[in-house]
């Protein structure tokens, strides 16, 4: 491996850098006053609060709870934050096998969700993902990917000659037609009250309000039971982030050809359907068969409960996935035809193009800006100059999200991608320090309230760790690893560059040293390294993509040549000028995935990377594998 020799002292570090490291170790430190108070000795959760819970709902908010942590140990935290994650995964996995669905069988069967959708399975199932980035040697998950993968590319789930999904339940117990039939026959007011109607051609149900009425509740149950129940559904394609994983830990071909296959399907049905995906499919494989012949109307599709918002993840995750088993970024054309589309219907609203993100009866509906997180996976992906148009004339002029950092609720605590957009553009130059700011903020405000935390236990929900969980990771993520956050229903991490420590072999940025991605295009990346120990040399291993499916063609930087004697008694900037009077450019053919940066204490580097992209075949190998 081509080692790269940094030795450009500093005088005052960079802020960006001491934010960074600030936020590392304090988040280090976050997670055992949940773990003390909020978690079981065990790794058992505090929820469900009795015994005899039973449900088809929950399991994912169990896992939700940790899914960061793996991916937090990977960008440089703490090795045990990652072995915490495992040990939740675990615990909670078993956990879950004791409480009842109301069918004889637990929650989860052979280690896995029994049945239920691709929105819940893909938010929980992205802590499983992530271990493999902390942990890619652990021989029982990698077992655990492989089996699960078989649970949806083939019978009883998959349909290979019609190349679908049987239902929009799946999992371990094969497709979960039981679970309409059980818990849909009564749409509830109650519980649905918030979220917009499945169908509007149901006789005396116009509008929400229409279901306080206990008769209309059950017609449209059963209007729910007899449409969605069979066939499948395009927000199934987040189960391509299942296959993807085990096809990058295994390296089986059989898994490769599925995630080609069932994203080529849906890709089919969307150029019959006028360009924009169809969100059902029926069992015989014709769009709109169980829909009286509608695209529209299919479980957390277009028209119900939250339409593009989840529609959207999976079919970009399904594209990204496909471009990185494929190592071509034309596949992106999937998602991009989609966003195109809403765009073609949008409605300008002072500057900001408000677009569609349902539709129903009555046409395109639920009038918005488009999320930027949609436009950085295509941007970052293709690198396409198209694509960086797109994420400019598409800005939220209304928050003016682009320009600042904008704190709101997610569950991941990211949303700041027009944000970080407009840093790369060169358009915020304060972004990296505002948003490690923040950061640092929403861990204390965790902290903070978890100190002054009275809520009874027995009052808890499956959402209670959601709002406690003190670790948050977009930041790093974007500027150490020059990506967006992945999405929340079910994506992989896909990054530019990945880091690990050359000394200790293991995933993350070393003790002290601080990384900032300042630039990316097609065939370049810019990258900061700073080693803010006094006198500690630190070893990076800086990898072309998180998956190794990148190339290093060359790297230039900037190397130390001495001309005279040093004075202690020069101020900051006569001893700046004089380090820039000595730096030499220096170049250093790589042609690898990955190449070691040797840090001496107290130094920075700045790294121009030559690259060639998907020029490797993914997977979870470590660089010195």
């Amino acid at each position: 491996m081509v080692t790269v020799q940094a030795d450009l002292p500093y005088v005052r570090p960079p802020e960006w850098a001491l934010l960074e490291r600030q936020l590392i170790e304090l988040m280090n430190g976050a997670v055992e006053p949940l773990l003390q108070r909020y978690v079981r000795a065990n790794g058992e959760v505090l929820w469900p609060t009795t015994e005899d819970f039973q449900s088809i709902d929950g399991l994912d908010d169990a896992y939700e709870s940790f899914h960061n942590w793996p991916l937090f140990q990977a960008l440089g935290g703490a090795p045990r934050v990652g072995q915490l994650a495992q040990r939740e995964f675990d615990a909670i996995t078993a956990q879950f096998s004791r409480y009842d669905t109301g069918f004889g069988h637990p929650m989860v069967v052979d280690e896995f969700e029994q049945g239920y959708d691709w929105m819940h399975m893909g938010e929980g199932y992205t802590l499983f993902y992530l271990l493999s980035l902390a942990n890619p040697g652990h021989q029982v998950n990698a077992e655990r990917a492989a089996r699960y993968a078989r649970l949806f590319t083939g019978e009883p789930n998959y349909d290979a000659d019609r190349r679908l999904l049987r239902c929009a339940h799946l999992g371990s117990m094969g497709p979960a037609y039981r679970n309409f039939e059980r818990y849909y026959t009564r749409y509830a007011y109650a519980s649905w009250k918030p979220w917009p109607l499945p169908f509007l051609d149901l006789p005396g149900i116009s509008t929400v309000e229409d279901l306080r009425d206990p008769a209309n509740e059950l017609r449209m149950g059963a209007a729910i039971v007899e449409r969605m129940a069979r066939g499948d559904v395009a927000v199934n394609l987040a189960s391509t982030s299942l296959v993807t994983h085990a096809c990058l830990l295994t390296g089986d071909d059989g898994l490769r050809r599925w995630v080609f296959d069932y994203v080529q399907a849906w890709m089919e049905r969307a150029a019959r359907n006028g360009g924009v995906v169809p969100d059902n499919v029926g069992p015989g494989g014709r769009i709109g068969e169980c829909m009286g012949g509608k695209w529209y109307g299919g479980y957390y599709g277009w028209s119900w409960p939250h339409g593009w918002h989840t529609l959207g993840d999976a079919v970009v995750s399904a594209a990204q996935n496909v471009a990185l088993l494929a190592g071509d970024p034309t596949y992106m054309d999937f998602a991009r035809a989609q966003i195109d589309a809403l765009v073609a219907q949008g409605q300008p609203n002072g500057g900001t193009i408000n677009v569609p993100h349902f539709h129903n009866d009555r046409g395109w509906d639920g009038y918005a800006p488009l999320a930027a997180r949609y436009l950085a996976h295509l941007w970052t992906t293709t690198m396409a100059a198209d694509d960086l148009e797109r994420v400019r004339r598409l800005r939220d002029h209304g928050s003016r999200d682009h320009t600042r950092v904008v704190a709101h609720f997610s569950k991941h605590g990211g949303g700041h991608e027009a944000a970080w957009m407009a840093w790369l553009m060169g358009e915020y130059p304060g972004y990296p320090e505002d948003i490690l700011r923040h950061t640092c903020g929403q861990v204390y405000q965790r902290l903070a309230f978890m100190q002054d935390d009275r809520q009874d236990p027995a009052t808890y929900g499956d959402w209670y760790l959601q709002v406690r969980n003190p670790i948050f990771v977009e930041a790093l993520v974007q500027l150490t690893m020059g990506a967006p956050l992945f999405n929340y229903n079910g994506g992989l991490q896909l990054a530019r560059l990945r880091h690990f420590d050359g000394r200790e072999r293991r995933p993350g940025l070393p003790a002290d040293t601080a990384a900032l991605v300042h630039a990316l295009t097609d065939r370049s990346a810019a990258l900061d390294l700073v080693n803010l120990s006094p006198n500690q040399p630190r070893q990076v291993v800086v990898q072309a993509g998180t998956f190794g499916e990148h190339r290093f063609t060359d790297v230039r930087y900037g190397v130390r040549q001495e001309t005279g004697e040093a004075t202690p008694f020069a101020t900051e900037l006569e001893y700046r000028a004089r380090v820039e009077r000595e730096t030499a450019p220096r170049s250093v053919t790589v042609n690898d995935r990955a190449f070691t940066v040797a840090l001496r204490p107290a130094t920075w580097v700045r790294l121009e990377l030559g690259m060639e992209r998907f020029a490797n075949r993914p997977s979870y190998d470590l660089p010195w594998e």
